[in-house]
């Protein structure tokens, strides 16, 4: 067997890897941002409503409140924090950073896909050559 028919063994073997795994994780990736819509910054005041602290935010031309989980932080000495809405829905907040997970799908994906594309060249050079 010669160099170049390896190399297009190889190519074709991580073409069909990296495109399949990288396609679906893209496509996972762009559902995820469909429902969840971007995550906007937003001032959060945090106030106490009957005994539990409750959040307050200003969001889509409207003001929204919901109490705070346990497992959420509370205020700061001023009574502020800095959260997130979604684009799609401006009563959903996440005080803190948004959660990762579409950010790496969408890299790992886009990783995979390109050593996929690579491999498909690579794959085509007995044609070439």
């Amino acid at each position: 067997m010669q160099l170049v028919d390896t190399l297009s063994v190889v190519g074709e073997v991580l073409s069909w890897i990296g495109l399949g795994i990288g396609v679906p994780l893209l496509i996972v990736a762009l559902l995820i941002r469909l429902v969840e819509g971007q995550w906007i910054p937003v001032e959060i005041a945090v106030i106490d409503r009957d005994g539990r602290p409750t959040a307050r935010w200003f969001a889509g031309g409207d003001f929204h409140e919901r109490p705070l989980r346990r497992s959420e932080p509370t205020a700061t000495t001023d009574g502020w924090l800095d959260g997130f809405h979604s684009s799609n829905d401006p009563a959903r907040i996440r005080i803190g950073e948004p959660p990762h997970l579409r950010r790496v799908l969408r890299t790992v994906g886009v990783v995979f896909a390109a050593v996929g594309a690579v491999g498909l060249i690579v794959s085509f050079l007995p044609l070439v050559l």
